[in-house]
């Protein structure tokens, strides 16, 4: 693995574990939340850099896959937390 692929993996094991947070710490909800996803996307940016370079090795794309079922984990189980986060955004 290179650098590229080591990051992605960095980027979203810590975007897993703030995304997990926010549902055990309920007063920080909408900043651990936002925080795992900003670094979620962070590290599919990262993933998409490492595929462009061609690096070997399949471990990269758990950025990616964990942004996309964790995203749709959030949308089927409890639509409102979208709406809440992006208001909370707004303001």
């Amino acid at each position: 693995m290179k650098h590229l692929s080591i990051w992605s993996i960095v980027f979203a094991i810590i975007g897993v574990i703030l995304f997990s947070c926010s549902y055990v710490f309920s007063e920080s909800f909408e900043f651990l939340m936002i925080m795992g996803f900003v670094f979620l996307i962070i590290g599919s940016l990262f993933c998409f850099g490492a595929m462009f370079k061609r690096e070997k090795g399949v471990w990269k794309f758990l950025s990616v896959g964990a942004f996309f079922i964790l995203s749709f984990a959030i949308t089927w189980s409890d639509p409102f937390q979208v709406l809440r986060l992006i208001t909370w955004i707004k303001n």
